[in-house]
């Protein structure tokens, strides 16, 4: 096949995870996947429920605190608070500024057609980046945008991004196709500090099935720390184990 190189004048060399490619997992059998979120469903669930009772406890504790605290300490906590809201509000700022917060399409930004040049950029300005790459013509893939859609507003941390395999206007496509091991419509690429870091590829990490739900996907994103899941995302970890026992593993994949 001829990918033909992307025009554009980066040096691939700076990018950690081009030249970590050569050892990329390729294996289509899911197996490891699936036992590892196999795994991490189980231990959500007991975490779970440590976490909640430790979290009464904690907040008994802070009750018997301000119960017991002069006015000093107690102003002391409002300024202490104040400042790690002002903080978090600068952080969520600076992610919308990258922007995080949307589901958007790369090549479609500033440089234009050329989605590989967006595609690293984006890789520098943001920490963690999953990137949805779908074909048009695969209706799975509308099965990932929906969800996708729901975790970009609901998880700032990460940006999400989509890339249409399909898009012949981008010079840079193949090119990352190619270089980045996709072989499976859909693939979810999970990026962390510049590295490549794992693959979704199709459902199954998610049961196997295209009915799983946002929660059910934010939990496997969370196993390959994508995203920062919350409680009650974890909680969707009795799903993915119910699936797993049921042996559900039908769904096709296009190549």
């Amino acid at each position: 096949k001829n990918c033909g190189k992307p025009s554009f004048s980066d040096n691939w060399n700076e990018y950690p995870f081009i030249s970590n490619l050569r050892t990329f997992d390729m294996d289509l059998g899911f197996g490891n996947s699936n036992q590892v979120v196999g795994n991490a469903a189980t231990q959500a669930i007991i975490q779970s429920a440590k976490a909640r009772e430790d979290a009464i406890d904690e907040q008994i504790e802070k009750y018997d605190e301000m119960l017991n605290s002069s006015e000093d300490t107690l102003e002391q906590l409002r300024a202490r608070r104040l400042a790690q809201m002002r903080k978090a509000h600068e952080q969520r700022q600076q992610w919308r500024d990258a922007g995080h917060g949307v589901y958007t399409a790369l090549g479609e930004g500033q440089h234009g057609a050329d989605c590989a040049k967006e595609f690293f950029e984006a890789t520098k300005m943001s920490e963690r980046l999953v990137v949805h790459f779908h074909r048009r013509t695969t209706r799975y893939c509308d099965v990932f945008h929906a969800h996708l859609e729901k975790l970009a507003k609901s998880h700032l941390e990460t940006r999400f991004v989509k890339l249409d395999v399909e898009n012949t206007e981008s010079p840079g496509v193949n090119y990352l196709v190619e270089k980045l091991g996709i072989v499976v419509m859909p693939t979810l690429l999970i990026v962390k500090n510049r590295k490549s870091s794992h693959q979704i590829r199709g459902f199954d990490e998610v049961g196997g099935t295209e009915n799983f739900s946002t929660g059910a996907l934010a939990f496997v994103l969370g196993v390959h720390e994508a995203i920062n899941c919350t409680d009650e995302e974890n909680e969707q970890a009795q799903e993915l184990l119910e699936s797993q026992r049921k042996g559900i593993n039908s769904i096709q994949v296009a190549r």
